[in-house]
């Protein structure tokens, strides 16, 4: 059966430069490591979405219809629908001095944060400095190659699949996920509960479940703590005992 908006999916890709054929993007470690874009803190495995969620650039969204299953195919994406077209009103210009008051010695390539946007200084001259704000694949086409891994059609599974969406750092068969009637119960996993942004990925989770899924009227977070195993303790090697000496006669 062919994929349709609305269907939770697995998908490996690559995402290229059409222009350069520079990858920028990519799920396959190999890949990663070949065009050496890999980083060891990136869980290289494929992408959990549902189609059509506005979890992937609208271009993939798009291509992903009427694959099927174990299809790879490739197609290109143009700027409308990737990443969107460079606007030149987020070129801007800051005064050198700016920087120095911040102890910063900005050089071209340099990324740069003000007002909750990062930019990327362009040039450095007659005590100016030039900043582009777009975002880095602005106003580029884009190459995709993609292959359909899976398509999940149980509740609790689609389940799982959202909170590997929305809390990507953890494994998601480690989140406990029980259905009675139309409520579903949640014990997500330990590393979750440590962290900051738990409070909101549980949030917006709870908001894609109703969204997505019509089989769930209830969803219950339940915050369970085990107390963690000691460590058995190191025997510690006896030395030799020492053999008596004879005595003399």
């Amino acid at each position: 059966m062919v994929l349709e908006t609305g269907d939770f999916v697995r998908i490996n890709y690559t995402g290229k430069i059409k222009e350069s054929g520079e990858v920028f993007d990519t799920t396959l470690e190999k890949v990663a490591k070949d065009s050496e874009i890999y980083d060891e803190k990136v869980k290289f495995k494929p992408a959990p979405m549902v189609i059509g969620a506005g979890h992937a650039i609208k271009g993939l969204d798009e291509g992903l219809l009427k694959m099927e299953v174990g299809e790879k195919k490739k197609f290109d994406i143009s700027p409308e629908k990737g990443y969107g077209a460079r606007d030149p009103n987020l070129v801007k210009v800051v005064p050198l001095k700016e920087f120095k008051k911040q102890g910063l010695r900005p050089v071209p390539g340099m990324r740069f944060e003000a007002d909750g946007r990062v930019g990327k200084v362009q040039s450095v001259g007659g005590g100016r400095v030039r900043i582009d704000f777009n975002y880095g694949l602005a106003g580029r086409a884009l190459d995709y190659e993609v292959t359909v891994e899976e398509k999940i059609n149980k509740t609790e599974e689609k389940i799982r699949l959202l909170l590997e969406y929305h809390f990507p750092y953890a494994e998601p068969n480690d989140h406990e996920i029980k259905m009675t009637g139309k409520k579903a119960t949640i014990t997500l996993a330990e590393l979750v509960k440590i962290k900051k942004e738990a409070i909101i990925g549980k949030h917006t989770a709870t908001m894609d479940i109703f969204k997505f899924l019509d089989a769930v009227d209830g969803v219950e977070f339940v915050e369970a703590f085990k107390r963690p195993q000691k460590a058995p303790k190191k025997e510690t090697a006896k030395p030799p005992a020492k053999k008596a000496k004879p005595k003399k006669s």
